[in-house]
């Protein structure tokens, strides 16, 4: 298994368990010379719950997906990043 699937498949784990509606999780990966981005969609009213209060569950989340990162890819130096996709607000302005 290779370090992309590896960090998928555990954040997506991680969270359905974390929250109610667990078919609408949806994880991508983009890999750069610097960071690895796990983005996350998830339905709205479960947010909260993937983020936690004041951000601490997404703080451990990403501190725990680091270190089974550096256990499995020791010479791997590129930072994890994780990143909430919300739902593009769909507001139209009128014109004046």
């Amino acid at each position: 298994m290779n370090m992309s699937e590896l960090l998928v498949e555990f954040v997506e784990s991680t969270i359905k368990r974390m929250v109610d509606k667990e078919k609408e999780i949806k994880i991508g990966i983009n890999l750069s010379t610097k960071n690895i981005i796990i983005q996350i969609e998830a339905n709205k009213n479960d947010l909260g719950k993937i983020i936690g209060k004041k951000g601490r569950s997404i703080e451990a989340l990403k501190i725990i997906t680091s270190a089974v990162k550096n256990t499995k890819f020791p010479d791997d130096t590129r930072n994890i990043c994780l990143e909430i996709l919300e739902e593009q607000s769909k507001f139209s302005r009128e014109k004046v």
